[in-house]
């Protein structure tokens, strides 16, 4: 591989796809507007995209994202049907491990931070 080859596929940004844990935080509304979550002020929720832990219609809205990116879109609940407006930031994703992708979800982090942290 050429050096300008091997340069592309170091500095391509990740996207989210199917294989990535994606860290991000959201405020999450329903069609009135009420605040159903807000976690923007804290800590990022983590996920592995394609694993089919998240409703569908959300984990379409995200997908092709890059850390930094931000969006706002409207989804369904799949069960009830009732709809949600969703601002949310995706602050990282990394490619999953092997053990990650057994079992269908992020590795548990230790828990070194304080109630409240926003790390």
């Amino acid at each position: 591989m050429i050096k300008s080859q091997l340069d592309i596929l170091i500095n391509k940004p990740m996207k989210v796809e199917a294989g990535k844990v994606v860290s991000l935080r959201f405020i999450m509304k329903n069609a009135s507007g009420d605040v159903i979550e807000d976690i923007m002020n804290q800590a990022p929720v983590e996920y592995l995209h394609g694993s089919g832990n998240i409703l569908p219609s959300l984990e379409a809205g995200v997908e092709g994202l890059q850390a930094g990116d931000t969006k706002r879109f409207a989804f369904k609940s799949d069960g009830s049907g009732d709809e949600f407006q969703i601002d949310l930031v995706v602050d990282a994703i990394r490619p999953a491990t092997a053990e990650e992708i057994k079992t269908g979800k992020p590795e548990k982090k230790a828990e070194i931070c304080w109630p409240g942290c926003c790390c």
